[in-house]
């Protein structure tokens, strides 16, 4: 009824487990392009978010490094260009020293004397003040004596040759010796910008030899005063430069003030205590973070938006450090555009997820009823071949079993051959003792000359001979007992009955037995377990006594307990397994021993039991010592789990 019920149970698992099979597969395949479709969403989505953050980070940044690349050009062509308007500005004094000394010189009767269009000269020259008052020419005679200084009336007439700078430069040498050499020549030194200076400032001049009077003409311009001028025009073309969407470059100094914004009303003002709506002192932020990572893209909450329809502030902005002025320079873009964008753009994926759905679905459901309809056609054919596969099946498996059980009872056989030889050698000797004691009584009564305690000696002798005969013959039952009952049992007991059975061929063969046999308590196949100790003593029994006589035959039998299991060893000193056979000796009908009438099942069913009672059986060759000799042989190892 249970075998019925069961082909019953698999004849509906192949009808319709084909149907659940497809229904779930096109539920997992709708599921899976589902997926994919949700995937395809979120990464467009990451792509044009990545690609807004992408561009708009690179728009910036481009801007940025072409500003700094602006100012730093500007800077190192700034001497350069400084020069040049030196030169020019001197070539233009010259020329109005040379027209006027030219124009007084070209009437026969001269209507002022040399030393009167000297004067003419210097007060020309002396009246020309340019660069917001900063810049004046000079003039100096062959000896260093300053002639004009038009800034500075008490300079003049005063001698310079022997004056110095701070690096200890005689700049006042340079214009005397273009006057020694009639010609022209650029200086650089460090003086003081004001008179209460405490620091000195490079200063570029250039003198040009003026040959009517024999002077030089020159003028000079600081460095700095230079720089201040073109840090202006950098910035008022900074404020005007406008990208994009109402990107605009701002530029604080390193203390914080403004020097450009977006909003004019802002520059020159120190923002450095400006803090956004969540508290943190931005402009702060934004100059620290110049000074440390020098340049790179900053996340944080502006203080001005110039797109009035954006809710957020939320802004992304490149910063760079121009540290030779310690200016920082920034510009950045506001995210609320790029949460516009991507809105749009989910509702436009949204709304094609949608339709892309709804094909998916009818599509799955016609393939699924299509499959469903193949499924039941050929679950139908199937059912039929699986009786007929059932039948095929359930004769095997009667073969299958009736080779078992001929391993089985072969195994027994092989067994019960040598059991019977066991017990004709173990019942040598109580027969003998039996018939010693019955030749007594009968000699004794025969001369009537025995005494009532020599035949109560006798009489004993006979019982207990019989019953160690009895005992005996009980032993051998027990082991032929086909009970396959699991039962709790002592290995130390159980080994007590194995050598019962067996002991006599290992004293016959001088095989000496060394036990460390624990006392622990297995459940399992009592019965089964003997049989797999008796084959693999017997299969060392068979090859110890291959050795000469005169060698010790030693088998080695050991037990240990270890957590939850217990590894019963088994080892002779035999020589060993040849390693090309050593993985096939539990292999069915395997034998070396086809002369001695081995039949290959005694290991196999073996290891067949032990793994039965869930455990596992192994061999392998070991080297080992005992008692300081050196020997080799074959080790069995059982494992059975407590």
């Amino acid at each position: 009824m249970s075998i019925l019920k069961n082909e019953n149970t698999i004849l509906n698992i192949i009808k319709f487990g084909p149907i659940f099979f497809v229904i779930i597969l096109s539920f997992l395949i709708t599921q899976i392009f589902l997926n994919e479709k949700r995937k395809s969403f979120l990464h467009e989505v990451q792509l044009i978010e990545n690609s807004y953050l992408d561009n708009n980070k690179k728009r910036v940044k481009n801007e940025i490094e072409r500003v700094y690349n602006l100012i730093k050009s500007e800077k190192e062509k700034a001497e350069e260009l400084l020069r040049i308007k030196l030169k020019e500005r001197v070539y233009e004094a010259h020329q109005i020293a040379t027209n006027i000394y030219n124009n007084e010189m070209k009437y026969v009767e001269h209507l002022h004397s040399k030393e009167d269009i000297f004067q003419i000269i210097k007060i020309a020259l002396g009246g020309i003040i340019y660069n917001e008052g900063r810049g004046y020419f000079f003039i100096s005679d062959e000896n260093g004596t300053n002639l004009l200084q038009p800034l500075n009336k008490e300079l003049e007439g005063k001698n310079f040759s022997e004056f110095t700078d701070i690096n200890g430069n005689r700049f006042a040498k340079k214009f005397i010796d273009v006057i020694k050499n009639k010609t022209e020549s650029y200086d650089t030194y460090f003086w003081y910008r004001e008179k209460d200076d405490n620091a000195a400032y490079m200063k570029i001049s250039f003198y040009k030899y003026f040959e009517p009077f024999n002077i030089a003409i020159g003028t000079g311009e600081y460095i700095k005063d230079f720089e201040i001028k073109l840090k202006k025009e950098l910035l008022e073309r900074i404020k005007s430069i406008r990208y994009g969407n109402n990107s605009y470059i701002f530029v604080y100094d390193t203390k914080g003030n403004s020097l450009a914004h977006l909003n004019d009303s802002l520059v020159g003002i120190n923002r450095m205590d400006v803090k956004d709506k969540n508290g943190r002192y931005i402009v702060k932020d934004v100059i620290d973070f110049a000074k440390e990572s020098k340049s790179g893209f900053m996340t944080y909450d502006a203080t001005v938006n110039p797109d009035k329809e954006l809710n957020s502030n939320n802004k992304i902005s490149y910063i760079k450090l121009f540290e030779d002025w310690n200016w920082v320079i920034g510009s950045g873009f506001y995210l609320e555009n790029l949460n516009k964008k991507l809105d749009e753009r989910k509702a436009f994926l949204e709304q094609r997820k949608k339709k892309a759905f709804n094909k998916i679905i009818v599509t799955v459901l016609v393939i699924t009823l299509i499959f469903i309809i193949i499924s039941f056609y050929i679950s139908k054919i199937i059912a039929n071949r699986f009786k007929k596969y059932r039948a095929d099946i359930e004769k095997e498996m009667q073969k299958a079993i009736e080779k078992e059980k001929l391993l089985i009872q072969q195994s027994k056989m092989a067994t019960m051959g040598e059991m019977i030889g066991n017990i004709a050698h173990q019942w040598k000797q109580p027969l003998s003792v039996i018939s010693a004691s019955n030749g007594m009584l009968k000699f004794s009564k025969e001369f009537d000359n025995f005494t009532e305690q020599e035949f109560d000696d006798a009489t004993v002798a006979i019982d207990d001979s019989v019953k160690n005969l009895s005992t005996t013959i009980d032993d051998f039952r027990n082991f032929f007992n086909p009970n396959k009952k699991h039962i709790t049992f002592n290995l130390e007991e159980a080994f007590s009955k194995t050598f019962k059975l067996i002991s006599s061929q290992f004293k016959n063969n001088n095989i000496e037995i060394i036990e460390d046999i624990k006392s622990v308590e297995i459940y399992g196949l009592e019965n089964e377990l003997l049989q797999t100790l008796i084959n693999i003593l017997k299969n060392a029994k068979e090859e110890l006594v291959k050795k000469d006589k005169k060698e010790r035959r030693l088998l080695f039998i050991k037990t240990k307990e270890k957590s939850n299991q217990v590894k019963i060893k088994i080892r002779d000193n035999a020589g060993g397994i040849p390693e090309e056979i050593l993985e096939k000796v539990f292999e069915a009908y395997f034998t070396t021993k086809e002369e001695e009438g081995g039949t290959g099942i005694g290991l196999y069913m073996s290891k067949q039991i032990i793994e039965r009672m869930h455990g596992k059986l192994i061999v392998r060759n070991v080297n080992y010592t005992y008692e300081d000799v050196e020997y080799k042989g074959a080790e069995f190892v059982i494992t059975l789990y407590l």
